[in-house]
């Protein structure tokens, strides 16, 4: 079974929750961060993986515009779509609904929240300020949900087996 890693990451917790998906997955797999690469073509694999962080209720940009693009191709795929997100997991998993189209999101056999991370060393002045006065963080934290990744990885090694 192949799969593809789609992602973008704007301080690094989605790119390292991405990693730590691909560690344990099986068979071969690849990893797009559309930060700095394109993905030309989404054909050649059985399984498309799709990981974005929400900042203020809006899902990255370039992850939006990947499904856009690729909504009918997606759709023949074992589809997962994951989220990084200061949010409470159904607050997220909501947030997911408003920025991923239905027919989508239906078709994800996996859709799961994978918590976050604040680093506020990546942050600019005027980010690290409105973190530090809104939301009273003072220093940086992770609250990865490695639970839920040890279960999207063990789904998809079981369709691995499954499925050939």
């Amino acid at each position: 079974m192949k799969t593809l890693i789609i992602f973008s990451s704007k301080y690094g917790s989605t790119k390292k929750c991405a990693e730590l998906i691909m560690k344990d997955l099986k068979g071969k797999v690849n990893m797009i961060n559309l930060k700095n690469q394109k993905c030309k073509n989404v054909d050649n694999y059985d399984t498309v993986l799709i990981c974005g962080a929400i900042y203020a209720g809006k899902l990255h940009s370039e992850v939006r515009k990947f499904v856009e693009d690729n909504k009918e191709c997606l759709l023949e795929k074992n589809l997962g779509l994951f989220i990084c997100c200061k949010e409470e997991k159904e607050k997220a998993l909501e947030y997911m609904k408003y920025n991923i189209p239905d027919l989508i999101i239906q078709k994800a056999f996996i859709k799961e929240h994978l918590g976050h991370e604040i680093n506020l060393e990546k942050m600019n002045f005027l980010e690290k300020f409105l973190l530090k006065s809104i939301f009273k963080i003072k220093e940086s934290y992770s609250k990865v949900d490695y639970d839920a990744i040890k279960r999207i990885t063990n789904k998809i090694n079981e369709m691995g087996v499954t499925n050939g």
